[in-house]
């Protein structure tokens, strides 16, 4: 699902207080266009429509996601992940987040601080990681991610319809 997003600039910030709670949030992050590191856009078409899931398909993580976050009870980070490792969620929390002052780059922790921080974001955050082992230029994944995405598949669908 591809969403049109306007950037949040400090005129249009909405206040945490106004929006709409949402109940879960999944980011996949990810390029199709460099093999396995399209795992989480196979995830999500694996995965399909999840009722209270809003999904976002997004190349890389930026500080903006932070305002998306602040009304969700819980937030997936669904990311390919280099080498071998289980298929898995785990509990991720912004307060232990490092700040790089100068960076292109921006951790799930970092965003989960500046959600915290800046807009009282309070809920479950979890990075949900697909190992591959082939992010070269080119399109379709390895058999290992493919494998994975299936896995992570089922186990966000167990997450995302217990809670």
């Amino acid at each position: 699902m591809n969403r049109t997003r306007l950037i949040a600039t400090q005129a249009n910030t909405p206040d945490p207080a106004s929006m709409p709670e949402m109940d879960k949030i999944l980011f996949a992050i990810g390029n199709r266009f460099r093999r396995d590191d399209g795992a989480a856009g196979r995830v999500v078409e694996l995965l399909g429509p999840v009722e209270g899931v809003t999904v976002h398909q997004i190349m890389q993580l930026a500080p903006e996601l932070a305002c998306d976050m602040a009304a969700a009870r819980a937030v997936v980070f669904l990311d390919a992940a280099l080498g071998p490792g289980p298929v898995r969620l785990e509990r991720i929390h912004g307060g232990a987040a490092s700040r790089a002052p100068i960076g292109h780059a921006i951790s799930p922790e970092e965003v989960v601080a500046l959600a915290e921080s800046l807009f009282g974001f309070s809920g479950a955050a979890w990075i949900c990681p697909v190992p591959g082992d082939d992010f070269a230029d080119g399109e379709g994944l390895s058999e290992t991610a493919e494998a994975n995405a299936r896995v992570a598949s089922e186990l966000l669908l167990r997450y995302f319809t217990e809670r």
